[in-house]
């Protein structure tokens, strides 16, 4: 039959898919799984291949919530503290104090000072029966171990896939390593299994002979560039590494298994696995992927495996599973505001599972099959559906966890099955999110293994058939347009989800727009008065800093005149905007959130080119620029309300916000059309007018602000916009006695001065002019001495070279605590020199250009002097353009100017700490209090950390950069700023004057019920 396209598959599809293999009679289903659970209790192994203890430990888990918390929390840490008994016991008493252990467990953990016959128990019992635990899941630590065991299972009766542990690199020099050891690995497999004994039932896969010698794997592990925007350059690293195993697999020896992980990077596992099946010169590897049934898209996916399996020699592989990242998908997508990609319940992932057996066994002369799981019913029913269509048992594989499942191994060994132990390789440390993740898995309240063998739950009670009549649809994954808020009954506020760049439509139509931006003709940016163009005779070119001879946008540059006007019109204007009702001005705002979001693209690619932001930078910008036009006017919805106060008998008082008068908005450039909107739509949903004053560098993107509040209905008058030189056009709306308030981000030399002339009393002016600044900073990440360096990197990273370090919030000093310093900076080093630096208009950039010429001179001062040593200045950027590679800096003097000076570029500099507390009293060493980040395990130093660093927004475990309205509110004290938050409660309120009113509401006597109800409206 002819398939329907894989990328475009519709519930009309499937009926037809499924019809070629009928469903099984369900009395043959829960025959079969009764059969095996029969069988699997006559053999004498057990449910786990877990240690008492380990089985204690995972049955009390099980009915524990806070325990369960607590215990995977220490598992994780353990392998950093390197056996230190004191440190140990100190996590031990951090983690489980307060929490509720049976006896024996709580022995096993060490928590109790002694036991019956007052021997002393040492903290080692904890990390050798968390060892232990870990090996039950874990078949070696070395390929030396992984051939021994593997050679053990094959005797059994068990073939085996082998997964090199290890999921995620941040240099080439890890991909590399990880390369080899799948190498040595490989080897060490196919020379043991030369000496196995002959297994039909194992080695025949239907017509053909299958290799002994199977491994699996992570394709995160290839690459440093493993992720949606470096698709390209991912599988292009992956292959080549993939290169060598591919060679010995070629001899028939062995098959290679891509890994499917989380969401977000299938796209690139597809890539690869279909540059591979294009590629002639590995038609005759066994290849395989895994599909996962949890998604609700594994059907496209089938499909399209079965696609590119259909032109090889020998066929893919699929393995289907039901999937290891539930947990991870459906936060994600939470807190992104992301449609769910996987099934809410199990009972929706059971039927999709059942869907797709249906479908590969349909296909079976086309790819090869392998159903994993350790539900019953689902293995029953691959058998079961496999029968009726007269497949035998033996032209399939069934795929079990190593460790798990034994009885349930027995059995299908005895019926005849082929049988493959999914069987884990590694050392400790990347081990341990494999360990909790089974952990997981096993002790979730949907998990079969749970429901059976902990709960005891009837057998037939797990065999029903998932009710869930026809599977839904999740919405796709693409973007979806929000409607716009309706002001009179606005939802609760949600913060703009990102761009899904894990979509390849998403990624296209990025692409598409910043083609067309490319083509666009030089922008006219106008100075704006009372909603009219003024020509001032003078211009100013905005360029695309990394071809700086392309005019992004040509502006008038407004004089002091023209602001003068501008404050002239702007007071005017502000009687009839101050009386307009809240709900008005919310509706303005929310029509411009969706004037924008309607343009998102265009918007984000028109930042690509006018500052150099990179896919994900401007998208974010755009996001955060809707953000706050939602926020702030639900917040002109709430101050209307006005304030609390208290009303007693005879007595009315009401608490209300005025708008303070005519606001000078001063804005940078490095967040062209956030920063703006935050500022203007703040102070115009408290019923201010606003004179916008945007960035040299970016009148383009600032004036798509102005554009969206004009058609979003905001009188002309309302907000002026004069683009110009800051020496001029700023010192005058500065200096101007009509402004009542200056909201200012920028740098602290122009913030200060800001501040100065503020506060002098100047003719004519009526009020004193309050000033809202932010002036940068110099941030600081804490990496404590127990830190997952794989968290801490990828923080480091993202906070200080995410868009060039060109961010107030950026990371410029990191501060090791102890022994963690070397393999810091180790990783540091390498995970930067990875990064991929050019053109931000292609999707793959992830380091665009500095804004201008003088940047890249400022960062070349720190490079001559840096005041400790150079561990890393790459120089491979761009001929043309305004770029300078990151720097990183070891040893660094704490007094010298690299440690005080905010650069605002892509310069680290390293410090070591002998302690915790040490290493929180250099990170306050600074004159700046803006953003601060703390990587630790211990809940006592995160606890310190949100206490004693000096700063307005505190990160752990995190990166230090990307705040979000409402969520993080941000802005910072010291020299970083008066204190005030953006994106928080209390910024429209710095734009008021608060104003009580209070009325006698007695008459000879006489009060309303109630004694406060007034005549005020």
């Amino acid at each position: 039959m002819t398939r329907p396209d894989a990328a475009a598959l519709t519930s009309g599809d499937i009926a037809p898919l499924l019809a070629e293999v009928p469903p099984p009679d369900e009395e043959d289903v829960i025959a079969i799984a009764h059969q095996v659970s029969a069988l699997g209790a006559r053999s004498r192994a057990g449910i786990y291949h877990l240690s008492w203890w380990s089985d204690r430990v995972l049955h009390w888990a099980m009915s524990h919530e806070d325990f369960k918390t607590q215990l995977f929390r220490l598992v994780d840490t353990l392998p950093s503290l390197g056996g230190d008994d004191a440190a140990i016991a100190d996590y031990l008493d951090q983690y489980f104090s307060g929490v509720d252990i049976p006896r024996l467990v709580e022995i096993g953990l060490s928590l109790s000072e002694k036991i019956p016959g007052g021997m002393r128990l040492s903290s080692s019992v904890t990390v050798r029966n968390v060892e232990r635990m870990a090996r039950q899941f874990i078949a070696g630590r070395d390929e030396n171990e992984a051939a021994r065991r593997a050679g053990e299972l094959w005797r059994h009766g068990l073939a085996t896939t082998v997964d090199l542990l290890g999921e995620h690199t941040f240099s080439d020099r890890e991909a590399d390593a990880y390369a080899q050891r799948a190498l040595r690995l490989l080897n060490a497999l196919v020379i043991a299994s030369d000496t196995w004994p002959h297994d039909d039932l194992l080695e025949r896969d239907r017509t053909t002979l299958a290799p002994r010698i199977s491994l699996s794997i992570k394709v995160s592990a290839l690459t440093a560039a493993f992720g949606p925007l470096t698709i390209d350059r991912a599988v292009d690293e992956a292959e080549a590494r993939m290169g060598p195993l591919l060679d010995v697999a070629a001899g028939g020896k062995a098959s290679i298994f891509l890994d499917m992980e989380s969401y977000e990077t299938k796209d690139v596992v597809h890539s690869l696995l279909t540059r591979l099946t294009s590629d002639r010169r590995w038609d005759r590897v066994h290849l395989g992927v895994v599909v996962q049934a949890y998604l609700d898209d594994a059907l496209s996916d089938l499909l399209r495996v079965i696609e590119l399996s259909g032109a090889r020699v020998v066929p893919l592989s699929v393995r289907l599973v039901k999937g290891a990242y539930w947990d991870t998908e459906t936060i994600t997508a939470a807190a992104c505001g992301w449609p769910d990609v996987v099934f809410a319940d199990k009972a929706h992932t059971d039927a999709n599972y059942e869907r797709c057996i249906r479908v590969l066994l349909a296909h079976l002369d086309t790819v090869h099959c392998a159903f994993a799981s350790h539900n019953l019913r689902s293995l029953a029913y691959a058998m079961a559906s496999a029968r009726r269509s007269g497949i035998p048992d033996s032209h399939y594989e069934i795929q079990l966890l190593y460790g798990m499942a034994e009885p349930v191994q027995a059995a299908l060994r005895s019926l005849g099955t082929r049988l493959r132990i999914y069987s884990p390789v590694g050392a400790l440390v990347p081990g341990m999110s494999y360990l909790v993740r089974r952990l997981l898995e096993n002790t979730s309240n949907e998990s079969f293994v749970r429901h059976r063998f902990a709960e005891g739950k009837k057998l037939d009670d797990l065999l029903h058939p998932p009710e869930v009549g026809e599977i839904p649809a999740l919405p796709p994954v693409s973007r979806i347009l929000r409607p716009a808020t309706d002001a009179h009954a606005p939802p609760p506020y949600r913060p703009e989800p990102p761009l899904q760049w894990r979509s390849r439509a998403v990624r296209e139509a990025m692409a598409a727009a910043i083609e067309r931006g490319a083509e666009q003709p030089v922008r006219d940016i106008p100075v704006l008065i009372d909603g009219r163009r003024v020509d001032t005779g003078k211009f100013l070119d905005s360029v695309n800093p990394t071809h700086p001879d392309r005019v992004v946008a040509r502006s008038s540059m407004a004089g002091v005149t023209d602001a003068s006007r501008a404050v002239e019109i702007a007071q005017a204007s502000l009687p009839i905007w101050r009386r307009a009702n809240a709900a008005d001005r919310a509706g303005i705002l929310f029509r411009a959130a969706h004037w924008l979001r309607a343009r998102r693209y265009e918007i984000a690619a028109l930042e690509v080119f006018e500052v150099g932001k990179p896919w994900a930078e401007a998208d974010a910008d755009v996001c955060e620029a809707i953000d706050f036009c939602e926020y702030y006017g639900r917040e002109a919805l709430r101050l209307e309300m006005g304030g609390r106060v208290d009303s007693p008998p005879g007595e009315s008082n009401r608490l209300i916000y005025d708008p303070r008068g005519v606001v000078a908005v001063i804005a940078p450039w490095n967040f062209p059309l956030a920063i703006p909107a935050g500022m203007t739509t703040g102070a115009l949903a408290a019923g201010n007018t606003v004179i916008l004053k945007p960035a040299e560098q970016s009148p383009a993107c600032a004036y798509i602000l102005v554009e969206a509040l004009l058609a979003a209905g905001l009188p002309p008058g309302v907000l002026g916009f004069l683009p110009g030189s800051g020496e001029k056009v700023g010192h005058t709306l500065v200096e101007h006695p009509g402004i009542d308030v200056i909201a200012f981000t920028g740098s602290r030399e122009v913030g200060l001065s800001i501040n100065e002339n503020a506060a002098r009393r100047q003719a004519g002016r009526r009020s004193v002019c309050k000033v809202v600044s932010e002036m940068g900073g110099k941030n600081a990440i804490v990496v404590d001495a127990d830190a997952d360096l794989d968290e801490a990197v990828a923080a480091v990273i993202r906070s200080a070279f995410g868009f060039s370090g060109q961010k107030c919030s950026a990371a410029s000093r990191v501060i090791a605590v102890g022994p963690v310093y070397d393999r810091l900076a180790e990783r540091l080093v390498g995970a930067a020199s990875a990064l991929a630096i050019g053109d931000p208009r292609e999707m793959g950039t992830q380091m665009g250009p500095l804004i201008e010429s003088s940047a890249v001179e400022r960062i070349a001062r720190y490079r001559r002097d840096p005041g400790g040593e150079i561990l890393l200045e790459r120089d491979d950027v761009p001929a043309t353009g305004y770029f300078a590679g990151p720097v990183i800096v070891g040893a660094v003097d704490p007094d010298s100017p690299l440690a005080t000076d905010e650069i605002f570029g892509p310069v680290l500099a390293l410090f070591s700490a002998g302690s915790f507390e040490e290493a929180l009293a250099l990170a306050n060493r600074t004159d700046y209090a803006l953003t601060a980040g703390v990587v630790t395990r211990s809940p006592r130093h995160i606890l310190q950390a949100a206490t004693g660093l000096r700063a307005g927004n505190v990160y752990v475990n995190r990166s230090i950069t990307g705040a979000v309205v409402g969520r993080q509110p941000f802005g910072g004290a010291g020299l970083s700023g008066v204190g005030s938050k953006a994106g928080g409660p209390d910024y429209v309120a710095q734009f008021t004057i608060p104003r009580v009113v209070s009325e006698n509401t007695m008459r000879h006597g006489f009060a309303p019920t109630g004694g406060s109800e007034g005549t005020m409206p």
